[in-house]
């Protein structure tokens, strides 16, 4: 059945004006600039014991898709390079196409059945479709609809796929010297080809780039990704990012998230097209790839964490891309790192800012956890792994205590993180370049979010030669600040939201099981494996028009506007539609809704009716721009 709900294009107007009132002229600016408001600087935050207050922030939620019956175990949202709809894959095997069918209704239109793919290409089965097994995540190559580029049609999957009955032949690649013990499925990552002409994924293209033996069925091979910043040209275009834990249930007791040897507890970077012989190639500016030790994977990108399932990449205001990633911990902290090349996240010796005990030989209970210390005075010289690489601590954390107190609970009731992307496209102030995550376990669904200039500053390695950061006292985390949640529960506007304090009280019983995804405007939507639904956050939906991001549509965004036109690629900021190129379809937008100032869900801004002033001007730089493109 078709979902109605409030769609994106009542807030970014999709019908345009005809040929001869689009040439109307437009008011000068009427209306003042919008009052920036000041952030308090980074500094350390003591996380146990401490409640963590709410900022004043609301995020207003509304459903937007859901799945159908049988499909509810949403593990990831994405896009397409050369397609608006959204793309949602799910745990029972099935990729699906939101499809917008106007007046407000979406279906959810089957697109690829993975599951009965990986069957027929190879008779063996998808490993359970449930928990973290299954299939894990879809990724689009950037040049998915360049038919002149080596990466058309290309897609990868990361999935559990039962182990084969020879799996020493040499089809199957096991990368790392992890063993599986009695587990009998392998995490794959597989690149499979989409037929344009057919209109599907062709099934007979299934191409194996490697698969990884698991000590243990928990904390598997987990997301891929490709950074959507990057463009042709750029050190990190077409390169794949994936994540994967560390393959125990809660201790990690072979240290494997320490080795570099292995996939556990890793994020990995590969060029993942084929090349000759070879069924993918390591980028050379990969932190490893000049290493002679036979030992470590050229493949790794970052090493020591638990549980990455969900990272993103966040530009700063210089340009730089950098990955968040919430790495969910084990029975004190949950994380969010800043990902840089090289560096070691700490588990299974560090959790959070804290030292990790584990039972060590021979103790019958060799690897489990017994408690946590404070760092030690001399963690800049102590606090070092066996390849001489310092820890590298989490930009944010909140510890399990404090949620659990709340919930009249102590000990481990079940904790974890979900993490998001900064907000960047100049919608809601009060959320502006803020990252946004939660907590997704048991009888939780706090949300938080972290100023993205305090993650940017905050002090996450230790340096004995550097009196401003030589002690653990100088390490500094961005501030947790909660959020509430205004959830339209009916789907009518005309009846007033319910004001929550957690998402878990939107989903209504059991895990909340989020996912986060950003949507081709910068906008935010939140999945739930618990009922199968997506929530759109109105407010972070982007004024239509407004490509100065200073919440008003005036003059400034058409200079905007003619400056970019012409230009294609992922969020800019003239793209109004986001169709990724920046043509007439978004100067019709501005048009549409000059005059116009953002305002929060639920209120209306009113359009003055032009006037004549300025007529030949808009006509005459418009007709110049189209003609100098050679789009006229």
């Amino acid at each position: 059945m078709p979902w109605r709900g409030d769609p994106i294009q009542q807030r970014a107007l999709r019908t345009m004006t005809p040929p001869l009132c689009r040439w109307l002229p437009i008011l000068a600016l009427l209306t003042s600039p919008f009052a920036a408001t000041s952030r308090a600087p980074a500094a350390a935050f003591d996380l146990l014991g401490d409640a963590l207050p709410f900022s004043g922030a609301t995020l207003h939620v509304e459903p937007y898709a859901a799945m159908p019956a049988g499909f509810d175990k949403i593990i990831g949202m994405t896009y397409r390079p050369d397609d608006s709809r959204m793309y949602v894959t799910t745990n029972q095997g099935t990729v699906f196409a939101i499809d917008e069918l106007g007046s407000g209704e979406r279906e959810a239109t089957p697109w690829f059945d993975a599951r009965a793919a990986v069957l027929a290409a190879t008779g063996r089965s998808m490993n359970d479709v449930t928990s973290q097994r299954g299939l894990q995540s879809v990724a689009f190559h950037p040049e998915f609809g360049d038919a002149s580029a080596p990466g058309y049609g290309k897609l990868y999957t990361t999935m559990l796929e039962d182990r084969p009955d020879n799996p020493g032949a040499s089809e199957f690649k096991y990368l790392g010297n992890s063993t599986h013990s009695y587990v009998t499925a392998d995490g794959v990552l597989a690149e499979w080809t989409y037929d344009f002409g057919a209109g599907g994924v062709a099934t007979n293209s299934y191409r194996e780039l490697f698969r990884v033996n698991m000590p243990n069925y928990d904390h598997p091979i987990k997301m891929a990704s490709f950074n959507p910043h990057a463009t042709p040209g750029d050190e990190d275009y077409g390169l794949l990012y994936m994540t994967h834990g560390d393959s125990n249930n809660q201790d990690s007791r072979n240290d494997d998230p320490q080795d570099r040897g292995d996939l556990m507890g890793k994020m990995i970077r590969i060029n993942p097209l084929e090349s000759g012989t070879d069924r993918y190639t390591i980028p050379p500016t990969n932190p490893f790839a000049e290493s002679q030790d036979p030992d470590v994977l050229k493949e790794v990108y970052a090493y020591g964490f638990r549980n990455p399932h969900t990272f993103s990449f966040n530009p700063d205001d210089q340009g730089n891309t950098h990955i968040l990633v919430g790495d969910i911990g084990r029975d004190n902290i949950e994380e969010v790192n800043l990902v840089q090349p090289g560096r070691n996240y700490g588990w299974t010796k560090r959790e959070g800012t804290f030292v990790h005990h584990q039972h060590t030989e021979p103790h019958p209970d060799t690897g489990y956890y017994y408690g946590v210390d404070d760092l030690p005075a001399d963690e800049a010289t102590v606090g070092v792994d066996e390849y001489g690489e310092r820890y590298t601590y989490p930009v944010a954390q909140w510890d399990h205590n404090g949620v659990n107190v709340e919930l009249g609970a102590d000990w481990w009731t079940g904790n974890a993180i979900s993490s998001s992307f900064v907000i960047q496209n100049g919608s809601d102030p009060a959320l502006d370049n803020q990252f946004i995550h939660l907590n997704f376990a048991n009888n939780h669904g706090d949300v938080y979010h972290n100023d993205f200039d305090d993650i940017l500053g905050a002090v996450t390695q230790l340096d004995p030669n550097d009196p401003s950061r030589d002690e653990p006292a100088e390490l500094t985390q961005a501030e947790n600040l909660r959020l509430r949640v205004s959830y339209d529960h009916d789907n009518d506007p005309e009846t007033p939201p319910v004001l929550t304090e957690s998402f878990h009280e939107v989903v209504g019983g059991g895990r909340n099981d989020a996912r986060f995804a950003e949507g081709l405007l910068g906008e935010m939507y939140i999945s739930s494996k618990e009922n199968g639904v997506i929530y759109l956050v109105t407010n972070t939906v982007p004024l239509a028009g407004d490509y100065n991001q200073d919440l008003v549509v005036d003059a400034a965004d058409f200079t905007v506007w003619r400056d970019a036109y012409g230009q294609q690629g992922y969020r800019l900021n003239a793209d109004g539609n986001g169709d990724r190129v920046v043509d007439e379809l978004d100067y019709d937008l501005w048009v549409a809704n000059f005059g116009k100032t953002w305002s929060s869900p639920g209120s209306s801004a009113s359009v003055p009716e032009p006037a004549g002033v300025a007529l030949l001007g808009i006509v005459a730089v418009v007709g110049a721009v189209r003609r100098r493109s050679g789009r006229a």
